[in-house]
Order: C-alpha cells, then sequence, then structure tokens
C-alpha cells in the first residue's frame, strides 16, 4: 500500500494561527523544548511580533520535514 501524498498545502495548519496556537502546534510537532524557549523568550520581554515570527518560521519547518516537502539529504 503506498504512503498518502504530502497535502497540497504542508502549511495550511499554520495559517491563520494566534501565538497559543502556533504553540501547541509546534508542541504536536515534537518541540516541547522549543514551545520552552518561545515561552522564556516572552517572559524575558523579546518582543511578542519578533517572537511571533521566529515561532511560525519553525513551525513552517517542521510541517515541511513532516510532510516530507523537500528532502534534506540533497543539501
Amino acid at each position: 500500500m503506498d504512503a498518502a501524498p504530502p497535502p497540497e498545502d504542508p502549511l495550511a495548519a499554520a495559517r491563520g494561527q494566534d501565538l497559543d496556537g502556533l504553540l501547541g502546534l509546534l508542541e504536536e510537532l515534537d518541540g516541547a523544548e522549543e514551545a520552552a524557549v518561545v515561552r522564556s523568550a516572552l517572559a524575558a520581554g523579546v518582543p511578542s511580533m519578533v517572537v511571533l515570527t521566529e515561532l511560525q518560521h519553525e513551525v513552517e519547518r517542521r510541517l515541511l520535514r513532516t510532510f516530507k516537502f523537500y528532502d534534506e539529504t540533497e543539501w
């Protein structure tokens, strides 16, 4: 039986998410430690827009890896 093809938009789960939604998604993607770092950064006073941008990028990167959207072994 063949594996299911990747979704047309592997980043769909991250689109439109707020900070809490992205943190939850990051944790689901085996990023509990990274989520703790994000919370620490916010508590330390790092501007929320900076944190949100970096968090969005990390979640998107993990989603792409999850769906094997690109092959990192070729790098």
